[in-house]
């Protein structure tokens, strides 16, 4: 298969190529050149124009069984196993659709997770490419609405380990809460129990990530070799300093703080503080983005919206070409994938979208999604419907 438009950005150049396009054998690309020099012999030829052909959408930080449109939806985390699992199957589906090829699911209630993804890879449900943490690891008093409650370095030990053996492709712990409220932001897990995690999980292969927002189990985190550091809405300028010296990864989720529209569908309770706190947590944001610390993005549940998070990080102060690396390669280097996807290169998975308009221009282009390519299967063409 041959794919052309007016425009391609490859994921790795700071702007995209006029006129070029791309060689697609099976799952892979063999070639990204200007349309001049494409293979015009092959079966089939695609050439789109007032379009941008680019890598796919990676949602560096998602809950399969999340849906964040329904009033008190973190409550509904609590809902029979089997109105999750349908609801799992609909969220992948809209995050496909939405041009996301990959996602990274930080947990989800049982090991549900593994299910939706050997669903996915036998052809039995369609959504994109996952990487699966199955159970989050909470401690008995600490947040966490999709975790589990394990206490001391013996039961953490035990389930990392139990994670690992179902076939999780990552860790996740959580560490602090999520609004710093009056007083400082406690740690739920003890240093020691943190540096266990990681070193257990280090042990199995896995990397570690975190849901943590700020407070001292940041700089724990950070001190003790946490692999990414997920959300960090309450950092502080020292911890700033201290991440962008390290070799933690940042993944940003500025949409469930600053969006209002998800801000109303919090349970009662929780409205007020993610109010009050809205601007600081904004603010500390932009301070990470104009540190200039690399960043990938995640909806956090908010299925088939990354592009809104593309649009805050730009608001944000990120330049277009940050924020679109931030939901392409950025992410596959978060997901540790970015030999096989994350940018349109030779040799590289064909998992790509093509957009109607430029979103060098107007990040909003990314909501007229014209095709999406996973793994060399066009999954969404041109009116939306499968193929």
């Amino acid at each position: 298969m041959v794919i052309a438009a007016d425009l391609l950005w490859d994921g790795i150049n700071d702007k995209p190529l006029s006129n070029w396009g791309m060689e697609i054998v099976g799952e892979r690309i063999r070639n990204v050149t200007p349309i001049d020099q494409l293979d015009t012999s092959v079966e089939e030829m695609v050439i789109l124009r007032d379009c941008t052909i680019m890598p796919g959408l990676i949602d560096s930080h998602t809950h399969l069984s999340m849906d964040a449109s329904l009033e008190n939806y973190l409550d509904h985390m609590s809902d029979p196993l089997e109105e999750l699992t349908a609801r799992a199957i609909a969220m992948m589906k809209k995050d496909l659709d939405a041009g996301i090829t990959t996602c990274r699911c930080l947990g989800d209630r049982e090991f549900l997770d593994v299910a939706c993804k050997e669903a996915i890879e036998s052809g039995l449900v369609q959504g994109p490419n996952i990487l699966i943490a199955t159970r989050g690891i909470k401690s008995p008093t600490g947040h966490g609405f999709v975790g589990y409650p394990f206490e001391g370095a013996d039961e953490i030990v035990r389930a990392i380990r139990e994670n690992a053996r179902a076939g999780a492709d990552l860790i996740k712990i959580y560490i602090s809460g999520t609004l710093k409220g009056s007083g400082n932001l406690p740690s739920f897990l003890r240093r020691e129990e943190i540096r266990i995690a990681i070193e257990t999980a280090h042990e199995c292969g896995l990397p570690v990530a975190s849901h943590c927002v700020g407070g001292e189990g940041l700089d724990w985190a950070l001190e003790l070799g946490l692999d990414t550091l997920e959300h960090a809405y309450h950092i502080t300028a020292e911890q700033i300093e201290k991440l962008s010296n390290s070799n933690t990864k940042l993944v940003l989720t500025p949409g469930p703080m600053l969006s209002d529209q998800r801000i109303q569908h919090l349970p009662k309770n929780l409205i007020p503080g993610h109010c009050e706190e809205k601007d600081e947590i904004y603010n500390n944001m932009a301070s990470m983005i104009a540190a200039k610390i690399p960043f990938a993005l995640g909806t956090d549940g908010m299925h088939g919206s990354l592009h809104e998070e593309i649009q805050y990080a730009v608001d944000m102060g990120a330049s277009h070409v940050e924020a679109l690396k931030a939901a392409t390669i950025h992410g596959a280097k978060v997901c540790g994938i970015e030999e096989n996807t994350g940018s349109l290169e030779t040799s590289k998975y064909a998992d790509l979208i093509i957009v109607k308009g430029n979103p060098f221009q107007e990040v909003s282009a990314l909501k007229n999604i014209e095709m999406v390519m996973k793994r060399g299967d066009v999954v969404v063409r041109l009116d939306n419907k499968e193929t």
